[in-house]
Formats: structure tokens, sequence, C-alpha cells
């Protein structure tokens, strides 16, 4: 045989090895590139939903502030030393009427007190 033939083919055969590999290599970077544009699509869609979710929720929210004036300043006048100053029956009643959305019961005598 000739030995130009057998170089000729080896060399051959060596070069459609690297170009089959130069050819893997590119086609693998491309599908890791379309595999994670795609994992990112999922990921920004799935944050946009959550977002829009929260939104919705916070929306939906209706706040109700209740303002307790007279029992708890009587009550505070009452305890003197803060350090010791605690819910007391009356106040935890009030806060609890407050917190179920009940209107608490009105001051004793029905007199809003002015200031002093």
């Amino acid at each position: 045989m000739n030995p130009y033939l057998i170089l000729a083919v080896v060399v051959g055969w060596g070069a459609s090895v690297g170009g089959a590999f130069f050819y893997g290599q590119g086609v693998g970077k491309d599908s890791e590139i379309a595999g994670q544009a795609k994992i990112n699509k999922a990921v920004l869609e799935t944050r946009e939903a959550a977002q829009q979710g929260a939104a919705d929720a916070i929306a939906k929210l209706k706040p109700v502030n209740r303002t307790i004036v007279q029992r708890t300043e009587r009550e505070v006048r009452e305890n003197v030393r803060y350090s010791e100053c605690v819910n007391t029956d009356g106040q935890l009643r009030n806060i609890n009427a407050a917190i179920a959305g009940r209107a608490p019961e009105p001051a004793p005598g029905g007199v809003v007190p002015g200031n002093q």
C-alpha cells in the first residue's frame, strides 16, 4: 500500500473527528443556552404570577382602625407606675372587642373627658 494514501486517510479521519468534536461543542453550547433561557423564562413568569397574586391579596385587605380613648386614658391615669402598667380586665375586654370588630362599651356616664 501507498504510505501517502494511509497518511491521507488518517489525517482525514482525524480532521473528521476534530470537526465532529467542535460541532458537538457548539451544539452543546446552543442547547445549554436554550435550556437556560427556558428556565429563566419560567422563573420570570413564576415571579410575575407571585407578585400579581400578592398584589391581589393586598388589594382585598380592608384595614379597620378602632381607637379606644376614654377607658385607656382613665386606666393610664390610675396606673402611675409605668413599669407595673399592664392591661386590666376592662382594657382586655375593649381590646378583644376591637379585634373582633364589635363596638366597645361606652364610657360610664356617656361623657367624653375634656382636656384638663
